[in-house]
């Protein structure tokens, strides 16, 4: 487990994709890198990133994936890791966009969770049913 940064650029060669990139200093923020989060386990951050932007990968090398800034910074910032945010544009910050798909993420999530917990309570019941059976 290792700490570092992950950080959003968009793709020069690739219009209209995004390229995720680590580190482990921090980049400068400015204009071509408009989401800077630290993680203080960077390879499952990562991991949890690819997860939410499977569907939208171009290049598996360059971890390009094909969603707009916003998207992929709601992506980053919904990751349920422990995580800061180190830097985010100005304009970015700005768009209420980014705040609504983050909560939308974080929701989605918490349902994962809850119902994979119902899950488990139901499977520990049918157990417990079936151990009483057998006296």
């Amino acid at each position: 487990m290792r700490d570092g940064y992950l950080y959003l650029t968009p793709c020069a060669d690739l219009p209209g994709a995004v390229c995720l990139h680590e580190a482990a200093v921090p980049p400068t923020g400015d204009a071509t890198t408009p989401v800077i989060a630290y993680f203080w386990d960077v390879d499952a951050a990562a991991m949890h990133f690819h997860t939410g932007l499977r569907r939208r990968l171009l290049d598996p090398d360059r971890k390009a994936y094909r969603a707009d800034m916003v998207e992929a910074a709601a992506v980053l910032d919904a990751i349920e890791l422990r995580h800061q945010r180190t830097y985010v544009s100005p304009a970015l910050a700005a768009s209420p966009e980014l705040d609504a798909a983050a909560a939308r993420l974080r929701r989605q999530h918490q349902l994962v969770r809850r119902m994979f917990d119902w899950a488990g309570v139901v499977g520990l019941l049918l157990l417990l049913y079936t151990a009483l059976l057998s006296f």
